[in-house]
């Protein structure tokens, strides 16, 4: 028999049956199992998704057949905010499929003994298992930082922080104004930026800035995901991208809006291409 590890408090659950001699019952054996408390009852899958929402409880505890919505339908209804882990109670096995595609921890048989009931409470607090819960978190920050490109310490102190998720790449960049002084430029507001000679043309809404910087060095500080490359010596923020004209030669004209155009050069033809196919512009 699997052992229940103790918990700070009891998981609130929620019973569903329209049998009242079933409902009881269970709710007679979920009360000498002091791990999980029951906190409301149902008759009724539309009853069972009104109470879940005003009580958001860890565990639902659904009988599948059930007057109008089924306990099938009852879960497909709930938000994701408020989907409790479920336990299918049933007298029909031929249904345990369907249960276990919704991602049901569990089903059990109706009568539900004692015994086969802690099993199902054993499971459902595997989950919440400090230790599974800390090998879960480490997974997710280790995929999140593979598709980021930040540390797995980084996005833990990200994730204490409250703050939004932080990026390897600039969301400012530091420039003069013409008065010569630092002025703090927002990347978002950046239509496209080309380079003369020495220096890098940053161009907005409002103004062009001139900065002393290499390509290289400016293609390395943005996100590739929002600037891309359309000859040697212009990026351009794809979200400013209006339309784009094919010409000869694999060569083709972006539309920025305001009489802006930018001409493609035929080495970057296949990269623009694949952002139409994304925008589907």
């Amino acid at each position: 028999m699997n052992s229940i590890e103790p918990l700070n408090k009891p998981l609130t659950a929620i019973i569903v049956d329209d049998e009242p001699l079933a409902l009881e019952g269970l709710r007679l054996r979920l009360a000498k199992i002091p791990e999980i408390q029951v906190i409301a009852e149902a008759s009724d899958g539309d009853q069972a998704i009104q109470l879940c929402q005003e009580h958001s409880p860890d565990v639902l505890f659904l009988d599948l057949r059930l007057p109008g919505l089924s306990g099938i339908e009852v879960v497909q209804a709930l938000q994701s905010d408020v989907l409790p882990m479920i336990v299918f109670v049933s007298a029909y096995g031929e249904y345990a499929l369907d249960a276990f595609e919704l991602n049901a921890i569990d089903y059990v048989l109706k009568p539900a003994n004692l015994g086969r009931l802690k099993q199902t409470v054993a499971r459902i607090i595997q989950r919440y298992s400090p230790k599974n819960s800390a090998k879960e978190k480490f997974k997710l920050l280790k995929a999140l930082g593979e598709t980021s490109g930040l540390a797995v310490t980084e996005l833990e102190d990200w994730l204490d922080s409250g703050l939004p998720l932080p990026s390897p790449y600039q969301r400012e960049l530091v420039i003069k104004n013409s008065d010569h002084e630092k002025v703090f430029l927002p990347v978002i507001d950046i239509r496209w930026i080309d380079a003369a000679g020495d220096y890098m043309c940053v161009h907005t809404n409002e103004e062009t800035h001139v900065v002393r910087i290499t390509m290289k060095k400016l293609v390395d500080l943005l996100d590739p995901s929002i600037f891309t490359r359309i000859h040697k010596s212009t990026l351009v923020n794809i979200n400013c991208i209006r339309s784009v004209r094919p010409m000869r030669n694999s060569e083709s004209i972006l539309e920025l809006g305001n009489e802006i155009q930018l001409k493609v050069s035929r080495n970057y033809s296949s990269t623009i291409q694949q952002i139409v196919e994304s925008k589907q512009l």
